[in-house]
């Protein structure tokens, strides 16, 4: 979704994201207990800072919801407070796993994109392994995924807490900053499990 967001907001967010970057915490987990359904403590190695007022002003206005919800053709609502991703060192990854109950819909917008060369530290989702365990998805290895390039200052939607994904380790010289929101999906009126 490039045009998710207006260059104002995006503005905004990259200079939060800036700013929060002193309160970030180092988020490392060496081995992977990632649940089979959603969930679990995956492997990573990345920087977090929770999101700001800025981050929440824009991602929950009701014009940007009701337009994440025209364009996914999901109901939505914004599920709490997001956070900012700093991948910044060699090596910085997110193990396979599905996102946690809250979290049915993700909305992940690139803000700093450096040092990437083509195959270097990429979003890999596992569609076709939606409905089945994540070992299946695990046990078909990263021939089975589809690599989704986020450009900088670009969105993506993705359904993180059905579709399997990871974030494959950043290489030499690559940096990348996300900003991270979690919506529910309403079916029927009642929050999707």
């Amino acid at each position: 979704m490039p045009e998710l967001l207006v260059d104002e907001s995006i503005v905004a967010l990259c200079t939060e994201a800036a700013t929060l970057r002193a309160t970030g915490q180092r988020n490392v987990l060496v081995n992977s207990a990632a649940a089979d359904a959603r969930g679990g403590e995956p492997a990573r190695a990345f920087t977090i800072a929770h999101g700001g007022s800025v981050q929440w002003t824009v991602f929950n206005s009701p014009a940007l919801v009701e337009s994440l919800g025209r364009i996914c053709g999901l109901a939505t609502f914004p599920a709490g407070g997001g956070s900012y991703s700093y991948y910044e060192e060699t090596g910085d990854f997110l193990s396979l796993h599905r996102d946690v109950e809250v979290c049915d819909l993700t909305v992940i917008t690139c803000l700093k994109e450096s040092g990437a060369r083509p195959g270097d530290g990429l979003l890999l989702v596992y569609p076709q392994h939606a409905t089945g365990p994540l070992s299946a998805a695990r046990d078909a290895g990263r021939e089975a995924a589809t690599e989704v390039h986020i450009g900088c200052w670009e969105s993506v939607a993705l359904l993180g807490g059905v579709v399997p994904h990871e974030v494959t380790a950043m290489q030499p010289g690559q940096e990348r900053i996300v900003s991270v929101m979690c919506y529910r999906i309403l079916v029927n009126g009642v929050p999707f499990s």
